[in-house]
């Protein structure tokens, strides 16, 4: 049985939509890429060039909605971009340590810190600055997953 170009694409994209949850995976980029390479592969005949710009778009989309909803729902519960910065940075260096805990961990612990310094020491509203910025990393994952999705089903209904 042959395996068609298409039908490789479609599964790479449900592979891509997979590894949303994973750290440090591209899944958005890899998606855009996935998506070009179809098309290049059928000399840009499949899918039409607006479905094309379409998927391509959503995918990086994606990419940018993950990475930036850490920091924005940290800063929509006051947390500062620095302290939301610092708490990434410790996450991604605990994150070979404790593996995907750590990310949790590392911004969790260090927007906390950094807010009890800011708020002259108040516990409950850094507890709420680092829930909504590790909330918002977690979230960041279901969200790519969702856009990334929509962009395999788009991509199996164009070209099959």
């Amino acid at each position: 049985m042959a395996v068609s170009a298409a039908g490789i694409a479609i599964a790479l994209l449900v592979v891509w939509t997979a590894s949303s949850f994973v750290p440090f995976v591209p899944s958005g980029v890899l998606a855009a890429l996935t998506v070009v390479g179809y098309a290049y592969t059928t000399g840009f005949a499949e899918p039409g060039l607006a479905v094309l710009l379409a998927l391509v778009l959503l995918s990086l989309l994606a990419s940018v909605a993950e990475l930036a909803s850490g920091m924005v729902s940290g800063r929509l519960g006051g947390a500062s971009t620095r302290s939301v910065v610092a708490g990434t940075l410790a996450g991604i260096a605990l994150l070979f340590v404790l593996g995907p805990i750590g990310i949790v961990v590392g911004l969790g612990g260090t927007v906390f810190l950094a807010a009890l310094y800011e708020n002259d020491a108040d516990p409950r509203v850094a507890a709420r600055q680092a829930a909504y910025a590790v909330v918002g990393a977690l979230a960041s994952a279901v969200v790519q997953a969702v856009m990334l999705a929509g962009v395999a089903v788009a991509f199996a209904l164009a070209v099959l």
